[in-house]
Formats: structure tokens, C-alpha cells, sequence
């Protein structure tokens, strides 16, 4: 056997394997013997057939048995001898093998790159805190206020009005052919601006006949096509409901559970400076990784990515009932940030040579206490599984690798978006 071994990325090899012709021919005839013993040809009895009958009657399933059983051997017998430690299975690719020829197959299969981390200090890091501004109270409450509307019955239809409508298709005799439900804000919706006309000033049971779409609109209903989206429709009005928002005041502020309209501004400027520092806190760390691995860039081997975004995506493509490969697609660029970010901070681990002592642990586990209002005590005893876990001390390790990197570093302003001129 001779092998070599071709680089074609950081990750990426290809070995290639020789079999000599006499020892592929030799582990070939032992799978025609194979073959011989359980065989049946008119004729002979079972396992006393000639070599050359049984190779005229079953030539391709002799080699595919010959490929199924040998390359595999042949992969790690060469593996072995190289002392190569692949992280996924190596898969045989350009083989072809006729009687009397040395037998060369290529196999491809991936490996961890070295790992170097040139630059972690002293870094420019694009980020900027999001400060609380008074006026997210409002858009919050908005949002409150949303949530919390009404439908309503309504006689006559007018903008802003929600309609239930039955949109029905006609064909070139003005006969009904299909029949759709569609639900919609008037005035507020896919539809082009003459069919919102048509559709105001009307009552429940009113049927008017209108285009859904201009000639120029591209159609956003899943129903209609981009070929039919300018025909004439009937349409049918089902219902007509006005949605009822409530005012801010006191007995708004009441029905949030809420003592007033000042405790609810007060209760939720709280929470929306609670929730903007944590964000800012997990967004910068973003930022340091985002920089950290534009600083130190490598590949990695893409079987891994996919097995993590596979386990990132398997949740949500069975809640959803998605195939998981689509959702593996969506995470797949998420799962290299993390493993990325993952690597380095190993890497820099070492280099620091980063432990959490007692005092450290203990100080973190009364911030956390601190967090959720809970008596320390209470809460070692209500998270002891998790504090003693080891998922526990690394995230406390990267806290400090993050430190150490926004400690040398700094903060930048985002880049502003150039603005390009339009072509006419």
C-alpha cells in the first residue's frame, strides 16, 4: 500500500491510496469465493459453479461487495500507518478499478486546524451602548395598549376597520371557481389602493367586483398568483370590526395588576433599564468575540458546524414542524460564531493561564443571588446542581477572558452605512 496526503485547506485533506494490483486482485477473488458459495447457476450445484460463470453473472454486485467491504480497511489501515486522526469519517471519492491495474481511491476527510491567537489585546472594538430613553416608556406602553385592544362589531366599512372577507376567483364567464378567506386591515394591507376603495362604504353580505393588485404590484398572497393578479374578484364582506384601543390612565395601569398609571411608568422604566443593560452586557461581548475572531482567523471543519447547528435547530424545527436540514441551513453561519468564539477563549484560557478561585466563585454567585432578589444562602441551595456543574466554571473563565480583552482594548463607533449613489 502507498499512500499520500494532499492539504487542500486549513481543515481539508485528501489521502490518496494504493493498492497494489496483485493484492487488490487477491482481495478481490476473496469476495468471488464469497460470492461461489451461496450463489445458484443453472446447472451446477450451489458453491461448484467456475470463477468465470460467477464473474459473467454477477460482475457489478461482485465489485460493489469488493468496494463495500475493502475500501473501508484500506482507509484505516492507511490512517493508522499515517498516525492521522480525522474528526469525521473519510468518503471515498474518483475510484475505478479494472482486473490486472493497481487500485487508487481518494478519500477526502476533515481535521482540526491549528488554532493560533496572533492578537487579543489592544483591540478596536466597534460598540456602542444603547442608553435608556424616556421615550421607550411610550413605545412600550403602545405595545401594552396593543395587546390589550378589543374588536368590535362595526356597520360601515372605513379605514382602519378589520375585515373578514371571501375573496372569489372568477373565470372569463364571471363563474365562481374558487373561493378564499382573507382577514385584513382596510386601507392597511397587500392589496393595491383602488381595491381599498371599493371595499370602503360597505356592510356585511356586500359583494363588490375589484382587482386585488395593480399591473406593476407583485402579488404577496400565497393564493394568487403573479398571472392571475389582475383579474377581476368578487368579494364578500363577512364582517366588519373597529379595533378598540384602550387610553393610558389609571384604570389601564389596573388591569396590568398595577396600584396606578405611576407605579406602571415607574415599574416599567425598571425593567427597561434592567433589560438594556443586560443586553448591552451580552451585546458587547458579542462585539469582543465579533472583533477577537476577525483578529485571529481560521477555518473550521464543516461537519462540526453542522452537528452543532443541527442541535441548535433540532428544538425549533420540531416545534415547528420545518425539516431540520432548512433549519440547520438558518444556524449554520450562528453555530461557526460560537464555536469560533469558543476555540479562541480556550486558547487565551491557556495563555492566561485562567482559574476561578473560591473567593471569585463566591463573588459571582452573590451577584447572581443580588439579581433575582434571593438570599444567597437560598439561592447555592436552589442552584447547587448548577453551580458545582462544569458549564459553571467556564462560563466564569470566559467572563474573565472578556474582561482581560475589553480591559486593553477599545470601544469604537459603529461604522456608519455609506450611502451609494443610485444607478438611473
Amino acid at each position: 500500500m502507498k499512500t499520500s496526503i494532499k492539504e487542500t485547506s486549513q481543515c481539508v485533506r485528501e489521502l490518496t491510496i494504493t493498492i497494489e494490483s496483485e493484492n487488490a486482485i487477491a482481495d478481490y477473488n476473496k469476495i468471488v469465493n464469497q460470492f461461489k458459495k451461496y450463489v445458484a447457476i443453472p446447472g451446477f450445484r450451489k458453491g461448484k459453479a467456475p470463477i468465470s460463470m460467477i464473474e459473467k453473472s454477477f460482475g457489478p454486485q461482485i465489485k460493489d461487495e469488493f468496494y463495500n467491504q475493502k475500501l473501508g480497511e484500506y482507509y484505516k489501515e492507511a490512517i493508522d500507518a499515517e498516525n492521522i486522526h480525522p474528526i469525521n469519517q473519510g468518503e471515498a471519492s474518483d475510484f475505478e478499478w479494472e482486473k490486472g491495474k493497481d487500485l487508487v481511491v481518494t478519500f477526502k476527510y476533515e481535521v482540526m486546524p491549528e488554532i493560533k491567537v496572533n492578537k487579543y489585546k489592544s483591540l478596536e472594538i466597534p460598540f456602542e451602548l444603547v442608553k435608556f430613553k424616556k421615550d421607550m416608556i411610550d413605545a412600550t406602553l403602545d405595545e401594552y395598549r396593543n395587546k390589550m385592544a378589543t374588536e368590535t362589531p362595526f356597520e360601515i366599512s372605513e379605514t382602519g376597520c378589520i375585515i373578514d372577507a371571501t375573496l372569489k376567483f372568477l373565470d372569463e364567464n364571471d363563474k365562481v371557481t374558487k373561493e378564499v378567506n382573507r382577514k385584513f386591515v382596510l386601507g392597511e394591507n397587500q392589496y393595491s389602493k383602488s381595491f381599498n376603495t371599493k371595499l370602503t362604504n360597505l356592510k356585511v353580505d356586500d359583494e363588490v367586483k375589484t382587482k386585488l393588485f395593480t399591473k406593476s404590484q407583485k402579488s404577496e398572497d400565497s393564493e394568487i398568483d403573479n398571472s392571475i393578479k389582475d383579474r377581476d374578484f368578487l368579494v364578500k364582506i363577512n364582517t366588519i370590526k373597529l379595533k378598540v384601543i384602550p387610553e393610558i390612565n389609571d384604570d389601564f395601569a389596573k388591569d396590568l395588576e398595577y396600584d396606578s398609571l405611576k407605579d406602571l411608568n415607574s415599574k416599567v422604566e425598571e425593567e427597561l433599564k434592567g433589560k438594556i443593560e443586560e443586553d448591552n452586557k451580552n451585546n458587547m461581548k458579542s462585539a469582543v468575540l465579533a472583533q477577537l475572531i476577525d483578529e485571529n482567523s481560521f477555518e473550521l471543519p464543516q461537519s462540526i458546524v453542522k452537528q452543532v447547528a443541527e442541535n441548535m435547530a433540532k428544538p425549533y424545527a420540531e416545534a415547528y414542524k420545518m425539516e431540520l436540514d432548512q433549519m440547520t441551513q438558518m444556524y449554520m453561519s450562528v453555530a461557526e460564531f460560537n464555536l469560533k468564539g469558543h476555540y479562541l477563549i480556550d486558547e487565551i484560557k491557556k495563555l492566561e493561564e485562567i482559574k476561578i478561585s473560591d473567593e471569585e466563585k463566591e463573588i459571582i454567585i452573590k451577584e447572581a443571588a443580588e439579581n433575582v432578589k434571593m438570599d444567597i444562602e437560598k439561592y447555592k441551595k436552589m442552584y447547587k446542581k448548577q453551580i458545582e456543574s462544569s458549564d459553571f466554571t467556564y462560563a466564569a473563565e470566559e467572563d474573565k477572558v472578556i474582561e482581560i480583552i475589553k480591559e486593553s482594548s477599545r470601544f469604537v463607533a459603529l461604522p456608519k452605512e455609506s450611502k451609494k449613489p443610485t444607478k438611473k
